[in-house]
Formats: C-alpha cells, sequence, structure tokens
C-alpha cells in the first residue's frame, strides 16, 4: 500500500513538472505568431521592410486582426504626416525670414502636407465607425481607401512641384527626405487596407 502510495505521487509531481516548460512556451510563441502575421501582412506591400519595422513593435496589440492592422498602420501613418508637415513649415518659417523665392512652393507644399493630416484623420474616423453611420462595411472601406489615396496623392503632389521649381538643392533633399517616408508609409497602409479588409 504505502509503495502504491509513493508511486502515486511521484506520478502526479511529473505529471506537474511536465506541464511547467508547455506553459512557459506559449508566451513567446503566441508573441512570435503575432509578429508572423505582421511580417506576412508587410509582405504584401510596396516597402515591406519599412512596413515591418514600423509595424514589429506593435504586434501584440494588433495580434492576428485585419482591422487593427489597419488602425495601427493608419496611426503611425499619421506620425510620419505630422512629422512632415512640421519639417516643411520649419523650412518655410526660415524661408520667410530670409524672404526666399522658396516661399511659395513651399507653402503649396504645408498645405498638400496639412491635407493630408486630413485625409488620414478621416480614414481613421470611418474604420473606426465600421458598423455605424447608417451605411455598410463596404461603403465605409471605400471611403477609407478613397481618404488614403488622397493623402498619397498630396505627398506625390508636394515633391512634384519642388521638380518643377528651382529651390535649394539642401531645403529640396530635407523635403524630399521627410516627404518621400510619408509617401511610402502611406503606399504600405493603402495596401495592408486593400489586401486585409474585405468584407
Amino acid at each position: 500500500m504505502l509503495r502504491f502510495v509513493i508511486l502515486s505521487l511521484t506520478l502526479v509531481a511529473l505529471i506537474n513538472s511536465s506541464n511547467i516548460p508547455k506553459t512557459a512556451a506559449t508566451r513567446p510563441s503566441r508573441y512570435q505568431n503575432y509578429k508572423t502575421f505582421v511580417k506576412t501582412a508587410c509582405n504584401s506591400t510596396t516597402y515591406p521592410t519599412m512596413c515591418y519595422n514600423s509595424l514589429s513593435s506593435y504586434s501584440s496589440t494588433i495580434k492576428a486582426d485585419p482591422i487593427k492592422l489597419c488602425t495601427t498602420s493608419l496611426n503611425v501613418n499619421l506620425k510620419y504626416a505630422k512629422n512632415a508637415t512640421l519639417v516643411v513649415s520649419n523650412l518655410l518659417k526660415k524661408a520667410k525670414s530670409t524672404s526666399s523665392p522658396e516661399v511659395p512652393v513651399l507653402k503649396d507644399c504645408v498645405e498638400e502636407m496639412k491635407d493630408t493630416v486630413d485625409e488620414l484623420k478621416q480614414a481613421m474616423a470611418e474604420l473606426k465607425n465600421l458598423n455605424g453611420g447608417g451605411i455598410s462595411k463596404e461603403e465605409h472601406l471605400k471611403n477609407v481607401k478613397t481618404w488614403v489615396s488622397a493623402a498619397l496623392t498630396d505627398d506625390t503632389t508636394c515633391t512634384g512641384e519642388f521638380e518643377e521649381e528651382e529651390v535649394n538643392e539642401e531645403t529640396k533633399k530635407k523635403v524630399e527626405k521627410a516627404v518621400s517616408e510619408l509617401s511610402k508609409t502611406t503606399s504600405n497602409t493603402l495596401a495592408l487596407i486593400t489586401n486585409y479588409l474585405r468584407f
């Protein structure tokens, strides 16, 4: 009888101990799967490396949810838009202080950047309201795509004007760097929305 009790207790201990590594391994495995989802999604974009670098740190929030993926991408996109607006606005202030001939083209670019910020905010509002507003999810999604497409057009318009006008090379490089990063992010956001949001 004593031998049976000892064997039973040993067996219970072995079963419990065997569960420990399984439980411990669940967390990193799950989070790794979330990163895999983000990486796979980013591979469908035009600039996959930039996409993954900007979204991978949010993988535990995104999980494997297409709506959270696109919402997060829009949030990151908006940060790039605000940064580009700030860069061009500062250059415009400097140009105004010296009565530079660059003022008109910089002023136009600031307006384009502000439009981009507004359009991305509109896209986010549509995405958050998929089940409301008296219209179908399909209509909301169509509106989201329209707003992001408009933002991408504004990005391109800004850099296009700098190609046509005589602008200081240093100013041109600063604008092109900020707006190029923005347009790539916007392109990636549009690709994710197109490929992952289907109702």
